[in-house]
């Protein structure tokens, strides 16, 4: 399973992105690895990492092996076929990125969460 994750620079809820994390764990996963691909920036990645440090021990205990990797956004969009859950975090009036788009566009699984 390929989780993504990319947002804002002014999004700064910690407590709304582990909820949101929450929810693309709870997504059906093929096989017994998740990795997650964070987009940035650097806040965003900062979390990213910080989650899957915390949720490695969890995760294995239930079978699962968690890898976190920065990427930049051209990677994600070279490789958006392989994606099964795209992740955006943002405040309410900011707009979505390109990425989301794309994903959207390629029928991808998308949270967006504004807070």
């Amino acid at each position: 399973m390929i989780i993504v994750v990319e947002g804002t620079k002014k999004f700064d809820d910690y407590e709304t992105f582990m909820r949101a994390m929450g929810v693309a764990l709870s997504q059906p996963a093929n096989g017994n690895m998740i990795d997650v691909w964070s987009a940035g920036p650097h806040k965003i990645n900062s979390f990213t990492a910080a989650f899957c440090n915390s949720a490695e021990n969890y995760l294995k205990q239930k079978g699962f092996k968690i890898s976190f990797r920065k990427v930049p956004s051209s990677f994600v969009s070279e490789n958006l076929k392989g994606v099964d859950y795209f992740a955006f975090f943002s405040l309410k009036k900011e707009s979505s990125s390109r990425l989301v788009v794309e994903a959207e566009l390629s029928g991808k699984e998308i949270g967006i969460f504004r807070v």
